[in-house]
């Protein structure tokens, strides 16, 4: 996972799950592109393509480090659930995870809590 960590990547997502309160409330094909890069200790993240679901195109999140958890067993976290649990702006994530399988990429937004899965594969990682 340190390969992928603070790395610009591009990932090309073909298929998107939606869940709120345990359920799937949204579910199909796509081509949406997800490119990241970190700049300034923030994980920049921009979604191209057509977006069937309530999630920003633009947006960043804080990184905190590989001694502070952005590390974990299974994946890489950027961004954190804040202990308010309102959120101003629910298409906003507050946490992305990349995980290991390098096959999913998922957003939390809050307000009400939910998350986005994209499903797909990286079509570059690095510069």
């Amino acid at each position: 996972m340190k390969e992928l960590y603070c790395t610009p990547f591009v990932f090309r997502a073909t298929h998107y799950e939606e869940y709120q309160d345990g359920r799937c409330t949204g579910q199909g094909n796509l081509s949406v592109q997800i490119i990241s890069k970190v700049m300034n200790n923030c994980a920049m993240f921009h979604l191209e393509g057509a977006l069937p679901m309530n999630i920003k195109r633009n947006f960043g999140l804080p990184v905190f480090g590989i001694n502070r958890g952005d590390i974990l067993e299974d994946r890489i976290q950027y961004g954190r659930i804040p202990d308010n649990m309102s959120w101003s702006d629910p298409s906003d994530p507050v946490v992305c995870n990349i995980f290991s399988n390098k096959t999913c990429i998922r957003f939390a937004m809050m307000s009400p809590l939910r998350i986005v899965e994209f499903i797909g594969k990286f079509e570059l990682i690095g510069e």
